[in-house]
């Protein structure tokens, strides 16, 4: 995954991106600012861009859509799902957006939750349902990330096991509501030093750090390869 704090070896910028293989489907969430970066960092966790299958956009911002440029180059025609809203300057990079109006089922076992509104911008997050149960993947959560929880527990009528991504620095209440709805808590991107510190503090069993690099993988229990 690409965050704002990378681990040795790894580049970083403002932005948000994650590299998901799930029953042999290989999906790009999101795709960080720089296109660079993104081809510098996949190269490093030793995956190839050309074998995506599947793009999806939280919502259209440039720290979450630049990187998509080099996935234009990689894999053109690259299907991207992407809530409403203007989206043929992913056209113009090659890719081909698709456009979600509400949830729905993307690939084999991955789901948009919709899109969710904060009042001026859309966004949607994507659960992927996995034996343990289901996580729920999020960019920078602007409708409110106990918002886009109470969606995914709402479609999916379980627990998550773990939400990841931004939370947009909420406030702490937001937290402790998602705590009693999902097993892991992994803040990144746009969560802010407060959030991780409050969450890592009152919730030390449920917290999950991540940065650039870190890598996690879910069999019977989720666990960190790499941070």
């Amino acid at each position: 995954m690409d965050d704002n704090e990378a681990s040795t070896g790894f580049y970083n910028e403002w932005g948000w991106s994650v590299y998901i293989i799930h029953n042999g489907i290989h999906v790009l969430f999101d795709a960080d600012t720089d296109p660079r970066i993104i081809s510098y960092n996949a190269g490093k966790l030793g995956l190839n861009l050309k074998n995506l299958q599947v793009g999806f956009l939280s919502h259209h911002h440039g720290d979450h859509s630049g990187g998509y440029r080099i996935i234009g180059s990689e894999k053109p025609g690259l299907p991207v799902y992407v809530p409403p809203g203007d989206a043929s300057y992913l056209e113009d990079m090659g890719l081909n957006p698709i456009i979600v109006e509400k949830p729905m089922e993307i690939f084999d076992g991955g789901f948009s939750t919709g899109p969710l509104s904060s009042g001026w911008i859309l966004e949607h997050g994507l659960i992927i349902q996995t034996i343990t149960g289901p996580i729920l993947l999020v960019g920078c959560s602007h409708p409110g990330i106990d918002n886009l929880v109470d969606r995914a527990v709402e479609l999916t009528g379980e627990k998550l096991l773990l939400v990841i991504g931004g939370f947009h620095e909420p406030e702490k209440y937001r937290i402790d509501r998602i705590a009693r709805k999902t097993e892991y808590i992994a803040p990144t991107h746009c969560s802010g030093s407060r959030i991780k510190n409050y969450t890592l503090k009152k919730y030390p069993e449920k917290y999950i750090a991540a940065r650039t690099g870190t890598i996690l993988r879910i069999g019977d229990r989720l666990e960190t390869i790499r941070f």
